[in-house]
């Protein structure tokens, strides 16, 4: 009896024991495509975040940025900008488009208007604006992470003869 207990065990440690010929599934290496959406991410907010460092296509703006702020809104979470801005030509302007971009405490594009967009935010003014004055406005709920402004301007110019100026958008990306 006890060779065969013994020979029991043995054949069930031998049968626990052997490799089995099945295959284990293999699990793909997500890590390359989100590595590679990363990058395509970083290359597009790098693109945009250069497109709004480039002085060189606002220098001819009729509408100078003297300051942006940004200010926290008494109502909610979100953040309000305020704009300080100047009509640098001999004309009046009639309406101005401002855009800014911001980004949040970790660098990255701020939340805003637009969902596709992120960092990039948009506001509006139909005032009169004389020859050489200077004036504010504050937009609010524009943001809920917003730290820092890395840009604004004028990105399109009414004037009150009714000729306009336009920013020289080399992207092909229109948020309008």
């Amino acid at each position: 009896m006890k060779k065969i207990l013994l020979f029991i065990i043995i054949t069930l440690l031998s049968c626990t024991n052997k490799k089995s010929n099945k295959t284990e599934p293999i699990i793909p290496d997500n890590s390359l495509i989100k590595n590679t959406e990363e990058k395509k991410e970083k290359e597009i907010i790098d693109s945009v975040k250069h497109n709004f460092l480039d002085v060189q296509k606002t220098k001819n703006s009729p509408v100078k940025i003297l300051s942006a702020k940004l200010l926290k809104n008494q109502y909610s979470d979100h953040k309000d900008i305020q704009l300080t801005y100047k009509n640098i030509t001999q004309k009046n302007i009639q309406a101005i488009k401002f855009e800014w971009y911001c980004e949040n405490v970790f660098d990255k594009p701020a939340s805003g208007q637009f969902f596709f967009v992120k960092g990039i935010s948009r506001g509006h003014t139909d005032i009169l604006l004389k020859s050489r004055k200077v004036e504010s406005k504050i937009w609010e709920d524009f943001s809920t992470d917003a730290y820092t402004i890395i840009a604004a301007r004028a990105y399109y110019v009414v004037f009150a003869d009714g000729t306009k100026w336009e920013l020289k958008q080399e992207t092909g990306m229109h948020l309008d």
